[in-house]
């Protein structure tokens, strides 16, 4: 893979931290290349009406950096940041959306006119939107396969995210379940799981800015907390229980015609679903509809995860034992591996509670409980 860039002798040495950012993200190998990048301008102006409404910002406002997803997290993330904010200092937002998936672009504008309206001093216009699409055909005009999977695209969100900022840190707001994503077996790894705020990712990439002379702290504030935490402990619960349900956690959004309800965004069956509906029951505001309920399957194999989940959610496992677990399946400083262990423990438990509130008979046999 080459990499094009204007200052290519920045670049050079930079190359297996990157490779090794990317191979842990993505569980592909790369081989990295730099060249010199000999385009003038990688960006075209629009001209005629775009121009009366191009966009200025007062950077010097400007306090925090937040990517801005759609997601649950992500919202939290975002609300957490203005109710900290000091009068007269802003956020600004980063967002990004595929052109062949618009369920993201519609979460972000319900949500950001709706932050817009509760914060307008901290708010304002700052919010930068990006639509992402990748060209089925190559230079000469012949269509080709496009890679299937999203596992690299966060490496695009946080690069897209450093590239904005016009403050000191990006905040990259995601709970530490989601983020070590252990695996419910030891086969669920790989291109079954994503990486994208993996403390090793994350620290690799701030390598990376580190040695390019970039000043950007990158912070996920989440580390150490269940995505029940995030929702039970936001700054402003009033709010965010009032447009939650705008926000999409779900990993399989387009596939409804395998679902019992349609007039829902989320499949409910999908482990970021799982955990999702898990953490708004531990806040008791667990009321939204699902594509399909995992809490009241016929069998133990109604659903594909939930053979996994169950046997998951059945091993007594130990914290000594979580911590061996989580440093095979993935780099973790040893000194916050502790913190680490409680936090998936914690999180079993939000959703061996979520069947103990919510599941029928059967779920509660296979259970145990």
């Amino acid at each position: 893979m080459e990499f094009p860039v204007y200052q290519l002798s920045l670049w050079h040495g930079q190359e297996e931290v990157l490779q090794d950012a990317l191979k842990f993200l993505t569980g592909d190998y790369w081989s990295i290349n730099f060249v010199t990048n000999t385009i003038e301008n990688c960006f075209i102006e629009k001209r005629g009406r775009w121009n009366k409404n191009r966009r200025h910002f007062n950077t010097e406002n400007i306090k925090t950096t937040s990517l801005f997803s759609g997601g649950l997290d992500s919202l939290i993330g975002v609300i957490d940041q203005l109710e900290t904010l000091n009068d007269g200092d802003e956020i600004m937002l980063v967002s990004h959306f595929d052109f062949y998936s618009p369920g993201p672009n519609r979460d972000q504008q319900f949500l950001y006119k709706k932050l817009s309206v509760a914060y307008p001093n901290k708010v304002k216009n700052n919010w930068i939107q990006v639509r992402l699409a990748l060209d089925r055909k190559n230079n000469e005009g012949q269509a080709f396969e496009v890679e299937s999977n999203y596992r690299s695209r966060s490496f695009f969100f946080i690069g897209l995210g450093c590239f904005i900022s016009p403050s000191a840190h990006l905040i990259i707001p995601e709970n530490g379940t989601i983020s070590i994503n252990y695996p419910l077996t030891p086969s669920r790894v790989s291109s079954l799981s994503t990486r994208t705020t993996h403390p090793y990712v994350l620290s690799k990439l701030q390598e990376l800015l580190d040695n390019l002379s970039i000043n950007i702290e990158l912070r996920n504030p989440y580390n150490f907390k269940t995505k029940g935490e995030m929702v039970v402990d936001c700054q402003n619960n009033s709010f965010l229980n009032s447009v939650l349900e705008h926000s999409t956690s779900c990993g399989k959004p387009g596939r409804k015609q395998y679902w019992s309800r349609k007039d829902t965004n989320h499949c409910g069956i999908c482990m970021p679903c799982v955990y999702r509906r898990a953490s708004l029951n531990k806040a008791n505001v667990d009321n939204q509809v699902y594509g399909n309920d995992i809490t009241r399957p016929l069998s133990r194999e109604s659903y594909v995860d939930l053979p996994a989940l169950i046997n998951f959610l059945k091993k007594d496992i130990t914290q000594e034992q979580m911590k061996t677990d989580i440093l095979i399946n993935g780099s973790i400083p040893f000194n916050n591996l502790e913190e680490y262990a409680q936090m998936i423990l914690r999180s079993k438990n939000e959703v061996l509670q979520l069947f103990r509130d919510k599941g029928n008979a059967t779920i509660k046999s296979e259970l145990g409980i």
